[in-house]
């Protein structure tokens, strides 16, 4: 399973804690490589008129989660824990949902998406198109391929175009 999200470190939650957010920890899969329990901190700004709202909706997706958690950096408590969980402490592998770079899909995955389109979307070529603009987002906590071409727009799971076998089609 890919994983394009960056571990978190002590230079990068410093510059995070600077101003006022809420965090949303998680159990995340992508992360998972070891006998470490791999989590995901998803930050919101507190001052964002928004952004709590969101928090607290991720949270609410979570409900099953039993590593879930939201974190107040204002919370005495909860800074100096976040600060602890950027040390990487043993037993976890803990990361921030920010890319580490600018980020370019595989030709592998390419292929995938589209097999999926084909599956999934009328106004897909039957020989895949050459100009597909891909992003990749996060939202709550999932990863999400944004798919633009010749005027259409769609927004698929990750977990959904990986689980496709590009040879099927």
């Amino acid at each position: 399973m890919y994983n394009p999200l960056s571990l978190i470190n002590p230079v990068l939650m410093e510059a995070l804690l600077k101003e006022p957010r809420f965090f949303v920890r998680q159990y995340y899969e992508r992360g998972k490589t070891s006998t470490d329990i791999p989590l995901l901190l998803t930050y919101y700004h507190k001052e964002d008129e928004k952004d709590p709202l969101r928090a607290n909706l991720h949270m609410k997706l979570l409900k099953d989660d039993k590593y879930r958690f939201l974190y107040d950096s204002e919370i005495g408590d909860h800074h100096k824990k976040l600060l602890i969980a950027a040390t990487q402490p043993k037993g976890f592998r803990i990361y921030i949902n920010l890319l580490p770079k600018k980020w370019k899909a595989s030709n592998e995955l390419r292929k995938k998406l589209a097999a999926y389109a084909k599956k999934h979307f009328q106004w897909w070529p039957g020989e895949g198109p050459v100009n597909v603009r891909l992003q990749l987002q996060d939202l709550y906590g999932q990863l999400y391929l944004l798919v633009n071409w010749q005027g259409h727009r769609a927004e698929i799971l990750l977990d959904n175009v990986e689980k496709t076998d590009e040879n099927v089609l």
